[in-house]
């Protein structure tokens, strides 16, 4: 034990250990093969459990798999952004939704693009 017994606990533990040991004394012989048998087995398994899986805790192999999957997330997260494109694709269309102080003669701007390249329609003024 890793704690000092006061001398009250020890006289305790000492008396009940001698009234263990007086009663082994009266069983017979089937009761003690039986427990000695269910000893020798309790031994066993409690040496079997403390050598699996590195005697960690079941709570801290718990804990150490939260914060694994926590850090793969973040991982995907931080590493795995997808790049999003601009919406536009060159600097006057950059300007124009930028300033969006004439946004009708923006949104007739392929009829003033067709206007310009068909000429005016032939007409002259």
């Amino acid at each position: 034990m890793n704690e000092k017994l006061s001398e009250k606990e020890a006289r305790f533990l000492e008396k009940a250990r001698q009234s263990l040991l007086a009663s082994e004394e009266q069983l017979d012989n089937g009761s003690l093969s039986r427990l000695r048998d269910a000893r020798l087995r309790a031994v066993e398994a409690a040496g079997e459990r403390e050598r699996g899986f590195f005697r960690i805790p079941n709570w801290a192999r718990i804990g150490g798999a939260a914060t694994a999957a926590a850090a793969v997330l973040v991982f995907m997260i931080w590493f795995d952004t997808p790049k999003q494109d601009l919406p536009v694709k060159s600097p006057d269309e950059f300007e124009i939704v930028l300033n969006s102080d004439n946004m009708d003669l923006y949104e007739d701007l392929d009829f003033y693009e067709w206007l310009a390249g068909a000429g005016n329609g032939g007409s002259s003024s």
